[in-house]
């Protein structure tokens, strides 16, 4: 294997810089993979990245009413939290689809991080196996009065139940960065054309979830 290779190799595999870093896209998501000190599998490097096809839906997002109090506010954006974590789930489980409303809860960076993860998991032939799931969400910050409004969310999440194939269908657990607690992702939401939206994705340096 080249250098240049294994480096792509490496970089892959490390998953939670969302992405979604987690980190992904990668960016990003929420899980992280310790760079490899061994080749992880012969298939995938080098191949050419695949455009995901969008995944079928059977229903839409309607419009999230005007935010008119924090509570309200808070609760739309949790709710596109909730459904960002529910789409890298779905993506990565198979990377060449994503979600096809993900630009109904999403915009931005977030929605380029899953997308891009999603071609660079087609790529290489991995998928995951089991899901991550939100622990907790808390408001950390909100400015209903902005152009655009906006509200910062700490996101904790837990990847315990996740492992990743490569496209052998070997197991890369080993490879899995697993603090034995949940993760803490700040997500950003901001109010655009009439919903809110997942914006920005951070995993600040000191983690307080437990």
């Amino acid at each position: 294997m080249t250098p240049a290779r294994a480096r792509r190799r490496r970089v892959a595999l490390i998953v939670t810089s969302l992405l979604l870093g987690a980190g992904i896209v990668a960016g990003a998501v929420f899980i992280s993979l310790n760079p490899p000190v061994r080749p992880v599998g012969p298939q995938g490097a080098g191949q050419p990245a695949t455009t995901p096809t969008p995944a079928p839906t059977t229903s839409s997002t309607p419009p999230a009413a005007v935010p008119t109090t924090k509570d309200a506010a808070a609760k739309a954006a949790t709710s596109a939290a909730r459904n960002v974590v529910d789409a890298i789930n779905t993506t990565l489980s198979n990377p060449t689809t994503v979600p096809k409303d993900l630009g109904t809860y999403t915009s931005g960076f977030v929605e380029g991080e899953i997308r891009a993860l999603a071609a660079e998991r087609a790529s290489l032939g991995y998928t995951q196996v089991g899901s991550a799931r939100i622990t907790s969400i808390t408001v950390r910050k909100a400015d209903l009065k902005g152009s655009p409004p906006t509200i910062l969310l700490d996101v904790c999440i837990d990847s315990s139940g996740i492992d990743v194939r490569d496209a052998s269908g070997t197991s890369l657990k080993e490879l899995l960065y697993n603090p034995g607690h949940p993760v803490l992702n700040v997500y950003g939401a901001q109010y655009l054309k009439g919903t809110w939206r997942i914006t920005t994705h951070d995993l600040p340096e000191k983690d307080t979830c437990s």
